[in-house]
């Protein structure tokens, strides 16, 4: 907004957003490594393959009784 309203230059404002998404990402990690039912993925351990994933995935959910 601070962009629109001439307030700051479109590199600046750029720099912000960028800023701010940093933050706010790092934020959600913070609260999804306090939250002890979250199950970690690491995307190499299924060669980034998007079926493997959601395979493991539907599989996990199946275990815990989230789904049949």
């Amino acid at each position: 907004m601070d962009y629109l309203s001439g307030e700051c230059t479109l590199e600046e404002a750029i720099a912000q957003i960028k800023l701010s998404t940093r933050h706010f990402a790092k934020r959600q990690l913070t609260w999804f490594r306090r939250e002890e039912e979250v199950i970690w993925l690491n995307k190499q351990d299924y060669d980034y393959d998007e079926d493997k994933i959601l395979g493991k995935m539907l599989s996990d959910l199946r275990r815990e009784g989230v789904i049949k």
